[in-house]
């Protein structure tokens, strides 16, 4: 907050604006009132030396017009009529000599006296000025007044009276009126706090207040000092801090909820600014995109989607729609849905903001994918038997089956068919309920030895008629136990032995080998058959995949029993892997968990 200075303050600006106005004030009355009183005492103390000085002239001009006058009577009547104190006054004849005189030194009676003003009165003009007498250096009022008979010149009144004590008295009137301006000052001041505080004190409060606001805090309230529009700013500002309270509670919940939202939302959201500049990732959107919060913040939507026709771009803005793009996210291509919705100002046409959806179809357009090659495999292959069904059958309704012969072994191959789908459909059923997690296992301790021997017995006569040699090698300590549902390992046992054979040449060997490894039992089938290519190992175990159609056809396979293996090898929590050369065989290979000793048979 920016400091403000003590006189910067508005409580001491009303403060000096009010000392102001009085002492303009009073400087403008107290000229007026001094000039007028001023004016007052210098004509009444004129008009009183007038006075004197007419009454004196009047009564000495009998005495004057005599001669050999009596000075002592001249004095007495100068005392009884002059009654201006701090006054001298001389009296001369008509030659400008001294006759008498007031003053303490009576050196002078007798004697010239040649001052200019007695001169000009001498010649009959009355003269008047205010001087500085040089000893006392005070102001004297200096009057010199012809005495006449008629148009002759009897002598003049010279009158010197002190103006000191008029000036004195103005003096004390100055002095009354400055402390009484003082007194009006210092009073106005302490008005002027006091009016100043009513009306800074609850601004303060409001200031206070508004500060702690921007702190965050608005839980204080202002206090109210009156009822008048200072006390009605303070009620309001109080009502604005509930208000912004509650406002400020609602949108950090709405923030609250939102950011919830996009946190734990799968799409990601990208919120953009009327400029295209993002302001907003989620972190499905980063996780999507492959890149942090930090590097896209505040970079241009185009850039960071990398699009590459701005035209196209700005249609679909306009039109809020979507569009799927190929990204390359983390060095794997990824398929992600863009879809737009354009922000606009409420009540203008500018567009305000971008908000873009993103979503990572990848597994679910290879899902949709395998959906339909799923179900179109599942057609071709319930095709294939029911036209044979509805071949056969239509031969025996037309006539075959009065042919004993012909008519049984039709009905043979209806059999065969009969039993190929039944096959199908029972894989699919297992399948599925691996898919729904609808599986039951009955896991108890197995011994590996003893499973291979009983699949080895199975097979011992089916490998002598096809002329295949099977054989079990197995390491001459014996194997730990494993965890496994026999019946099921016994079944991929099967698909992988039979699988094996069915695709070895006569004369060949199929080996059974297991060995320990690091807290499982690794179980491998090794042929000498026709192997697969290296571009089809990758897709080996998905359903109704076939090296060789044909063949596989032929010899009455399903497409299923390697993807059977693999859901039931890792229901068992275990992993399988095939590796095969062309034309040199294969090796498929699977691991089971130990079982361990502390856990009990179920």
């Amino acid at each position: 907050m920016k400091r403000i200075r003590f006189f910067q303050t508005v409580q001491w600006k009303v403060v000096i604006l009010y000392l102001l106005l009085i002492l303009i004030a009073m400087q403008v009355i107290g000229a007026y009132f001094i000039r007028a009183t001023e004016s007052y005492y210098l004509n009444n103390f004129n008009e009183t030396l007038n006075t004197q000085a007419n009454l004196l002239a009047v009564n000495v001009e009998k005495y004057l017009e005599e001669e050999n006058i009596p000075r002592e009577d001249i004095d007495n009547l100068i005392r009884n009529l002059f009654a201006l104190r701090n006054a001298d006054v001389q009296l001369l004849d008509q030659n400008g000599t001294v006759l008498t005189t007031t003053e303490e030194n009576k050196a002078f009676i007798g004697q010239k006296n040649t001052r200019a003003e007695i001169n000009m009165a001498l010649l009959g003009t009355r003269n008047e000025s205010i001087q500085h007498n040089p000893e006392t250096r005070q102001r004297v009022k200096v009057l010199a007044l012809p005495i006449k008979k008629g148009t002759k010149i009897l002598g003049v009144l010279y009158m010197v009276a002190s103006m000191e004590e008029v000036y004195h008295t103005m003096r004390q009137i100055n002095g009354i009126f400055a402390t009484g301006t003082v007194l009006a000052l210092l009073l106005t001041a302490a008005l002027g706090i006091v009016l100043s505080r009513t009306i800074t004190t609850p601004v303060k409060e409001i200031t206070r207040q508004a500060t702690a606001m921007v702190g965050g805090d608005f839980n204080g309230q202002v206090r109210i000092y009156s009822e008048d529009e200072i006390g009605q700013l303070g009620e309001t500002f109080n009502l604005l801090t509930r208000k912004l309270k509650q406002a400020l509670s609602q949108t950090e919940a709405e923030k609250e909820k939102l950011s919830s939202i996009l946190t734990n939302m799968t799409d990601g959201v990208i919120a953009a600014d009327g400029n295209r500049n993002i302001i907003l990732v989620n972190k499905p959107a980063q996780r999507i995109l492959g890149v942090g919060y930090k590097k896209v913040l505040g970079k241009n939507l185009y850039e960071v989607l990398a699009i590459p026709g701005e035209e196209e771009w700005d249609f679909l803005f306009k039109e809020n729609g979507s569009m799927l793009m190929d990204m390359n996210v983390d060095g794997e291509e990824r398929l992600i849905r863009f879809s737009f919705t354009v922000l606009k100002s409420r009540g203008e046409e500018k567009k305000s903001g971008i908000i873009a959806v993103l979503q990572d179809v990848t597994e679910q357009e290879a899902m949709e994918k395998e959906r339909k090659e799923f179900v179109a495999n599942v057609s071709h292959e319930l095709r294939t038997p029911l036209t044979t069904l509805k071949s056969y059958l239509e031969a025996l309704e037309e006539g075959v089956i009065d042919d004993p012969e012909l008519s049984r072994r039709f009905l043979r191959v209806l059999l065969n068919e009969t039993d190929r789908m039944t096959r199908l459909v029972t894989d699919l059923l297992q399948l599925s309920r691996y898919d729904a997690g609808q599986y039951m296992l009955d896991l108890q301790p197995l011994s590996v030895h003893e499973l291979l021997q009983d699949v080895f017995e199975r097979f011992a006569l089916r490998s002598q008629q096809e002329n295949i040699a099977l054989q079990v090698d197995l390491p001459a300590d014996s194997l730990p136990l494993v965890k496994a549902d026999r019946d099921n390992i016994i079944q991929v046992l099967d698909n992988l032995i039979s699988n094996a054979m069915k695709y070895s040449n006569e004369n060949t060997t199929v080996v059974m080998r297991a060995h320990e490894e690091e807290e499982a039992v690794r179980i491998e089938i090794i042929d000498e058959g026709m192997g697969i290519r290296r571009r089809d190992l990758d897709r080996i175990f998905e359903r109704f995949y076939r090296v060789d159609k044909a063949r596989s056809r032929s010899m009455g396979g399903t497409g299923l029993g390697l993807s059977i293996a693999r859901q039931i090898v890792l229901v068992h929590g275990g992993t399988i892997d095939i590796d095969s050369e062309w034309q040199k065989g294969t090796r498929v290979s699977f691991t089971l968990p130990l079982y361990g000793e502390n856990e009990d048979e179920t």
